[in-house]
């Protein structure tokens, strides 16, 4: 079942970014067609080989002033949050911008790309660029760093509370299971992916009892 999922998902979303390539001039009201177009295309692909989606406390995403805090654990929420969110901007690796014709897509996406070479000076702009989105878009941030597998529980990277501290805004921890039935290898299981939206954690927490709180709340469903 590996295979023909790669093959079938692989092969569709080439075909979907290919057509996207018309929604490049447009502004995002518009080039949002393009983008549900690449989340549902994997949506269905899922639903063909048993896998449902399941969202919980969905409200939560369209709170503003909020940074979003993610367990990642699979492929599948990079691209989904593009449904439950209104033109997200992800924190990710500048590496990425480099993926030939998906690279051109998060350019125009507008994301927040961290260069981990530059250590503090990049924070810096991290912060500083989140802190222009916030009022206006939803910050997403992987605070692990990289996809996990199913169950594991890696430390937070210290640049969330650094994020948390500056910016002053309550932190939404995401709760997923994805890696559960699309892990990193790709060996597909069928079952449903939950994804829950947990209650905002206020500013002001000490580092400790900050980093303490989202780790358990980010894995409440990675069991």
């Amino acid at each position: 079942m590996k295979f023909s999922f790669l093959i079938t998902f692989y092969f569709t979303t080439a075909i979907v970014l290919i057509i996207s390539l018309l929604g490049l001039p447009f502004k995002y009201t518009k080039f949002r067609f393009f983008v549900l177009f690449f989340t549902r295309n994997m949506a269905v692909i899922l639903k063909l080989f048993g896998i449902n989606i399941e969202v919980i406390n969905s409200d939560i995403a369209h709170k503003k002033g909020y940074l979003y805090a993610s367990k990642h654990q699979s492929m599948f929420e990079t691209i989904y949050f593009n449904e439950l969110f209104y033109n997200p901007a992800y924190i990710l690796k500048k590496e990425l911008l480099n993926i030939p014709l998906f690279g051109t897509y998060l350019k125009k996406l507008g994301m927040i790309a961290i260069d981990r070479k530059q250590g503090i000076h990049s924070l810096r702009y991290v912060n500083q660029q989140t802190a222009e989105y916030l009022d206006h878009r939803p910050v997403i941030i992987f605070p692990e760093g990289t996809r996990t597998t199913f169950k594991d529980q890696p430390d937070l990277k210290p640049g969330i509370y650094s994020m948390y501290k500056s910016l002053n805004k309550p932190v939404v921890p995401i709760a997923l299971n994805s890696g559960k039935f699309w892990p990193k290898n790709n060996q597909i299981h069928k079952g449903s992916i939950t994804v829950e939206f947990k209650q905002p954690i206020p500013p002001g927490l000490s580092k400790q009892e900050f980093l303490n709180k989202l780790k358990i709340e980010i894995n409440s469903l990675n069991h």
